[in-house]
């Protein structure tokens, strides 16, 4: 399991972001609570709830660096191929792409929210892909609308939102997991709240896998006299993120991801202004978005957009090898 090396020691950037999570509720004012407010007549609440959350702060960040900006994990910058081609609903035969230089994000289910509600569709259309390709499966989260039928955002709900996206890596070749939901601003702290859940999840797997391996290095050595010790590679945690919030107000910035996909095609009304922004010589100010761009194949590349990141590709028709001279 690779790790973050921090002064304080080999904690996992996703637990750090975790844990950075939780002291950031832990840090909010409590609700009623006043600077008035008096314990046996003589202490601060305020001060008392500081020191409590201090001394909290400091045995739960034990092994984390101070938190960082916002950042793209260097591991999974650096193992992810630099072109990823999104198959979605369809029938797709990708065999002809080169696993060395493409990888592959494959709609896998989508989820509909609707009052207390958990609706999936899994995949059924066919996907066929090279052995040995970098496999992300995408779980697509759609939420019903319409007043009186709004999602219930509950805690059992996001339980089982990361329970059906942790049964994507079941595929052969998965090494990562990607959401795409374009959450509204009353669903971002719900957002938040699945985040963490399939953090959680993620984390809890890699522990799982470590210890299989440990055990399976241990009766390998006992048996062989050239064990394979090659490790197993952790599950990368991506999302997609409309343009916008690549320039807006960060509010995502302590989700436990190892990147956010910006998508700067069919933008709508904000086409124009990204557009300009780029072109300008801006970078995106929430710096998950800084390792890649989500194009599409009909509209192509755009001025102000930064050589040498990770390129997602989609495209409406299914792909042909004659697409890869477009996206070369």
């Amino acid at each position: 399991m690779k790790v973050y090396q921090t002064e304080g020691g080999n904690t996992t950037g996703r637990e750090c972001a975790l844990r950075h999570l939780v002291y950031s509720r832990m840090s909010m004012p409590l609700s009623g609570t006043t600077a008035t407010a008096r314990v046996s007549g003589t202490n601060d609440v305020p001060v008392l709830r500081r020191a409590t959350v201090a001394l909290m702060a400091a045995i739960l960040l034990s092994g984390c660096g101070p938190k960082p900006k916002n950042q793209v994990n260097p591991f999974a910058d650096t193992e992810m191929p630099r072109k990823i081609i999104w198959a979605w609903e369809r029938p797709e035969d990708l065999r002809f792409l080169d696993p060395k230089l493409y990888g592959v994000a494959f709609l896998a289910q989508t989820i509909t929210l609707e009052q207390d509600r958990v609706d999936v569709r899994k995949r059924r259309q066919p996907l066929e892909i090279a052995d040995g390709t970098y496999v992300i499966a995408v779980t697509r989260i759609e939420t019903v609308k319409e007043y009186g039928k709004q999602p219930t955002k509950t805690p059992e709900m996001a339980d089982r939102i990361a329970e059906l996206v942790m049964t994507t890596l079941d595929r052969r070749d998965v090494r990562g997991v990607q959401i795409d939901f374009d959450a509204v601003a009353s669903e971002r702290a719900f957002y938040r709240m699945i985040m963490k859940r399939l953090a959680e999840s993620l984390i809890a797997k890699e522990k799982s896998d470590d210890a299989k391996h440990k055990e399976a290095i241990a009766a390998e050595d006992a048996k062989s006299e050239h064990p394979d010790h090659s490790y197993p590679a952790s599950v990368r945690l991506t999302m997609t993120s409309l343009a916008s919030w690549c320039t807006g107000d960060a509010w995502f910035n302590d989700f436990p991801v190892d990147e956010a996909v910006p998508m700067v095609f069919e933008m709508g009304a904000d086409s124009d202004k990204i557009k300009r922004y780029l072109a300008n010589g801006n970078d995106w100010t929430e710096p998950l978005c800084r390792a890649s761009y989500g194009l599409s194949l009909e509209e192509g590349r755009f001025d102000g957009m930064k050589d040498g990141r990770r390129m997602y590709y989609f495209s409406n028709k299914p792909w042909k090898a004659s697409d890869l001279e477009i996206i070369k």
